[in-house]
């Protein structure tokens, strides 16, 4: 069964915060922008009027996992930001996806892409929240489910 509607794909670094949307049929991919990181979470917030500006159906956030598969720093922070997403807009789905490689995969689209080193910082987040979010449509098209691993609200389960 197919599911209309847009994703917002999200890659959580710990300075900035790279967005990207699909279109409701989930066949194109386009950045949005990027978000600083703010010590008192006005960045989840601001992701969360985008999810409500796109009518977003569900929210894909990029978990880093090391190349073996274990989890660090970075793979826990991805997950309370999730977290975070799911308390404020709780009708959304959000789920986490693997997102190995996804910031190196961007580096080399942008440079294919013919844009100067020096003009990444600026957008490879966005660039890797595509990725993410490509990898996700991609995972349901094959498997025919939604993607990733959904993440759970406060005390409620999701259902799916």
């Amino acid at each position: 069964m197919k599911r209309r509607g847009v994703r917002v794909g999200v890659d959580v670094g710990t300075v900035r915060v790279g967005v990207a949307r699909c279109d409701p049929d989930g066949i194109i991919t386009m950045p949005v922008r990027t978000l600083r990181r703010a010590d008192d979470w006005s960045d989840v917030e601001e992701l969360a009027q985008i999810v409500d500006e796109f009518e977003a159906l569900e929210v894909i956030v990029g978990l880093p996992r090391h190349l073996r598969g274990s989890e660090g720093v970075s793979a826990k922070g991805a997950r309370r930001y999730a977290r975070k997403i799911k308390d404020l807009r709780p009708q959304v789905r959000v789920a986490m996806v693997d997102e190995r490689l996804s910031s190196n995969q961007a580096h080399q689209r942008l440079r294919e892409s013919g844009v100067p080193e020096r003009d990444h910082r600026n957008i490879v987040d966005q660039v890797a929240a595509q990725i993410i979010l490509e990898q996700a449509l991609e995972e349901e098209r094959m498997g025919g489910r939604p993607p990733g691993v959904s993440i759970e609200g406060n005390d409620r389960k999701d259902s799916q």
